[in-house]
């Protein structure tokens, strides 16, 4: 900066710095009271002057109070990139694909910039005819610390897999700022969180099922571990109790593997009651209603079946089902990181009688 002394001094000194653009854009000018002391005014005197050039536009303060030459403005005003944290992008089932899609309508109307962060260690799911396998903690734990170390610039927002779990994202509370998860509800304070209304959703399931005439409730899990499964599944079982007819502790039946299946499907040919199974997840139901025709049950007249997630896997198939708007589930994660104050949202399952019930 210029030599020169006096108020006229410092403003010919900021003048040229902004003329000749010679000055670090990423670097605020010298505080006030540096600038008064090299200049020989007073720190009131210093302020004064880079006020008025500030509402002049020839420099730019900060909302730290510090300031910069105008061009800087561009440089920390810029739309940050709202990251997605997610399972690998092969194993996106219908269910992300539909949140996905919701979710990148949200930014798209915003032209806000998504960075796609895809983890393949969060759920690993070769065969559909086995369950899925999801990270556990310490593995959750070494991705996060990882994603912060190789990403240094804050984000608008995060969205979060359903599979994060609660207690590593609690570790990560400080560094996830705005963020929702997505399919799930959160107990974290400050996390936003979108997901169906799993005590109504089941309420509905369960009603429809008694309302058609079925004796017996069986609740078919197709795996566990994971939180929308185990919140329906506990959501159904109390649903039974409120409505009168609870659900045996037998007929609660993990479905995860062929084997289990098997047992389940001539359990069911054995049963002298007529009986609906909901399903919690759509792969394993449509499993189920070929296993039942090939074991020669009548469905609905024996056996009814109901579906818990709603995608086309079960819909193609005429399966009746919750259908679950996954689409909306996504873009409204979106409009709440655009936001920016954290909430809960819960949205409604609509049920679709196919030819199963």
């Amino acid at each position: 900066m210029d030599p020169g002394e006096g108020v006229p001094g410092l403003e010919r000194a900021v003048r040229r710095l902004a003329e000749l653009k010679s000055w670090d854009a990423q670097a605020p000018l010298p505080t006030t009271r540096e600038l008064g002391e090299r200049y020989r005014i007073s720190n009131a005197s210093a302020c004064r002057l880079l006020k008025r050039l500030d509402d002049e536009e020839v420099i730019w303060r900060r909302s730290n109070g510090r300031y910069y030459l105008t061009e800087s403005r561009r440089l920390f005003e810029r739309p940050k990139q709202y990251a997605c944290l997610l399972r690998k992008l092969q194993n996106w089932s219908r269910i992300y694909q539909g949140v996905m899609s919701g979710f990148s309508q949200a930014f798209g109307r915003n032209r806000a910039a998504m960075l796609f962060v895809h983890n393949e260690t969060l759920v690993r799911h070769a065969d559909t005819a086995h369950p899925p396998v999801h990270a556990g903690a310490a593995a959750q734990r070494e991705a996060l610390a990882e994603f912060f170390r190789d990403h240094d610039d804050p984000f608008g927002g995060i969205l979060l897999d359903d599979v994060w779990l609660d207690d590593v994202l609690a570790e990560f509370a400080d560094r996830l700022g705005n963020a929702v998860i997505v399919c799930r509800p959160s107990r974290l304070p400050g996390l936003s969180s979108v997901a169906v209304d799993f005590d109504t959703s089941a309420v509905l399931a369960i009603g429809h099922l008694y309302a058609r005439g079925f004796e017996e409730i069986w609740l078919a899990v197709p795996f566990t571990t994971a939180a929308p499964v185990d919140l329906m599944s506990q959501a159904a079982v109390k649903a039974a109790a409120t409505l009168g007819q609870p659900i045996d502790e037998k007929n609660i039946c993990l479905v995860a593997l062929p084997e289990e299946r098997e047992r389940f499907v001539q359990r069911l040919k054995e049963s002298r009651k007529r009986v609906g199974v909901f399903c919690l997840e759509d792969n394993v139901a449509q499993i189920l209603y070929r296993q039942l025709q090939e074991a020669g049950i009548a469905c609905p007249a024996r056996v009814g079946l109901l579906s818990g997630m709603g995608t086309d896997i079960v819909t193609e198939r005429r399966i009746t089902t919750l259908q679950i708007d996954y689409e909306k589930i996504g873009l409204t994660a979106g409009e709440l990181l655009l936001g920016g104050e954290p909430r809960a949202v819960t949205l409604p399952a609509t049920l679709v009688r196919g030819e199963t019930t």
